[in-house]
């Protein structure tokens, strides 16, 4: 008995259309998140530069300087030389486009997702928990520069105790969720690369050398290691220089990760 000649189905195009066209639409989704970030860190690079770009003062001009040490010292002296203006412009910079990070670490997590969610959900939520906090670690410093400058203009001497401590206790409070924004970023960076290293991600296995820890020791580099007047705008942007040097590679890597990626795992 003859048999009947079989036909494809005529829905069959129809759907490898549809699956193809919601494919690029996630691409291009994912790559204009990821240039989410890279606008992100340059704007934060700038902002910094405002903040914290001033040369230092010395003690010898600003005797409020002599109660401090260490990093508050050195984010004072940056600040106190700086104008209200400046400061301003550098702190609503970083607070108004913070959004942008939140969207390039949805953009991290479409490069992680071809693992199972154990290894690709946590990186996201704790890179994205840090980009939370960091606003308001960002936009205090505009206060924290105030206060000092506030109290300078008053006459260091005449300031009381309570006064003079101001600065140190906005830094206490500052620091806290700076710690903890960093501790979520070491914690993803560690999960992003046992991830990567297993080769179920979208990222070539080079990149857990790029996590965003790696990264802020590179920023760290690039901006100490800058000699003389060229270096005195980026000591204060580490974050951002890692941040933009972190974005600017998972941008270019999976931009067409599509090509190379296997179905998500469950």
């Amino acid at each position: 008995m003859p048999t009947q000649p079989t036909h494809p189905s005529p829905q069959a195009p129809h759907h490898h259309s549809n699956s193809r066209n919601t494919h690029t639409t996630w691409t291009r989704l994912a790559r204009l998140a990821g240039i989410c970030g890279i606008l992100a860190s340059l704007t934060w690079l700038i902002g910094d530069i405002l903040l914290l770009g001033e040369p230092m003062a010395s003690p010898d001009r600003y005797p409020i300087l002599s109660a401090y040490s260490g990093i508050t010292g050195d984010s004072l002296a940056a600040m106190l030389p700086a104008s209200t203006t400046r400061l301003a412009w550098g702190a609503l910079l970083g607070v108004l486009t913070g959004p942008l990070y939140l969207a390039a670490c949805w953009h991290l997590y479409r490069g992680l997702r071809p693992a199972r969610r154990l290894l690709s959900l946590p990186p996201f939520l704790l890179l994205a928990t840090g980009f939370v906090l960091a606003p308001f670690v960002h936009g205090s410093f505009y206060y924290w520069g105030q206060a000092a400058k506030a109290i300078h203009a008053s006459g260091t001497g005449n300031a009381s105790p309570a006064l003079t401590a101001l600065p140190g206790d906005f830094a206490t409070v500052l620091f806290i969720p700076y710690a903890l924004l960093l501790a979520c970023w070491l914690i993803a960076s560690l999960w992003m690369t046992v991830a990567i290293l297993r080769g179920t991600t979208s990222f070539p296995r080079w990149m857990c050398a790029a996590t965003p820890v790696v990264c802020i020791l590179i920023g760290q580099l690039l901006a100490k290691g800058i000699p003389g007047p060229a270096g005195v705008p980026l000591q204060g942007a580490q974050l951002s220089l890692a941040n933009l040097l972190f974005f600017t590679l998972t941008t270019l890597t999976l931009w067409n990760a599509h090509r190379r990626t296997a179905p998500p795992q469950p």
